[in-house]
């Protein structure tokens, strides 16, 4: 009971309010919400999907964030007939120099079976559960926005489960300079498995990332570094990552409701996933806030340095570009 009293204390000390506000019931009401059955688990050809696009879009819109495309656009649409699209916000930065972080999550699933009692991939972990993350820093950054100097780009990928198709078109239109991201934080699966316990890729090529994590990890989850290098090309990190953008993946380990039919919203554990959310979204206000590009954290002395070119500009919807189908 001490501990938990401590606990609360040091939160609200360090802790702005708006990311307090992550909260278990907010991921909650999200995923029971996205993987409903009347969304048909939001396969990404299907009206389903569209429709999943457009609730997060309003849901991006009534916190405050941007559309992060040209001409105030928040759909990416793909070269693929019925593709449902990227879903692309921003939070602006105040410096041109301080670069651009992406928050990710890719918000397709699976298209119904043909056979059983049960067609629906319900797809609440996957990834209804980082969709959720997602939604919920963006909404906790905008109110802390006069504090970023760096860009926070927030993109809800489609076409994930069909190998990438979201985030390899994203990656193949922006016309940024990949030295201007200062990294990707994806959430691919975060509401499974011990209560304690997250699971990141990616931190061997991401040291400022991870510096900025472990700062950021105050309600104490147990971090599980590169434990899985093989899930680095099965998420949407993968595309930005062979670009030379650093990147993490949070997730859980796979489960027994993995792709199946049993993925429902009721076997989240909302908890978790708000500690990862609140946790990112003290690691994007930390980089944000303070870093530059070029710069390496007190804590990491021998990160890498990235360069920013001479022509970059303040980040914004023109540095990304639109492709119609």
């Amino acid at each position: 009971m001490m501990q938990t009293l401590l606990l609360a204390v040091v939160l609200q000390e360090v802790v702005p309010p708006s990311i307090q506000q992550i909260s278990p019931a907010r991921i909650q009401a999200n995923v029971d919400h996205l993987a409903q059955d009347e969304l048909y688990g939001r396969y990404w050809l299907s009206p389903f999907a569209q429709e999943a696009a457009e609730w997060i879009q309003l849901q991006f819109e009534e916190a405050g964030i941007k559309p992060g495309l040209p001409d105030d656009a928040w759909f990416q649409k793909l070269p693929v007939e019925n593709a449902s699209p990227n879903v692309v916000g921003m939070i602006p930065g105040t410096d041109p120099k301080a670069g651009i972080i992406a928050i990710g999550a890719h918000y397709d699933h699976l298209p119904p079976r043909r056979r059983g009692e049960d067609k629906i991939y319900n797809g609440a972990d996957d990834n209804a559960s980082g969709t959720s993350g997602l939604i919920e820093i963006g909404r906790a950054l905008v109110p802390l926005k006069s504090r970023l100097k760096a860009s926070v780009l927030l993109i809800a990928f489609t076409g994930e489960e069909a190998g990438l198709m979201g985030s390899r078109h994203f990656v193949q239109e922006m016309n940024v300079d990949p030295k201007r991201f200062i990294g990707l934080f994806n959430l691919d699966m975060i509401s499974r498995g011990e209560e304690d316990v997250i699971f990141i890729e990616g931190a061997a090529k991401a040291p400022q990332l991870i510096a900025a994590l472990r700062r950021a990890n105050r309600t104490n989850l147990q971090l599980k570094i590169d434990q899985h290098p093989d899930w680095l090309s099965r998420s949407d990190q993968w595309p930005f990552l062979e670009k030379g953008i650093p990147a993490l993946l949070f997730s859980v380990e796979d489960h027994e409701d993995y792709h199946q039919v049993t993925d429902h919203a009721d076997k989240i554990i909302a908890s978790l996933a708000s500690r990862v959310a609140q946790m990112v979204a003290m690691a994007v206000l930390d980089l944000a806030e303070e870093k530059t590009l070029g710069s390496s954290p007190p804590s990491e002395p021998g990160a890498s340095e990235s360069g920013v070119t001479d022509e970059a500009k303040s980040p914004s919807e023109r540095d990304l570009k639109e492709t119609d189908p």
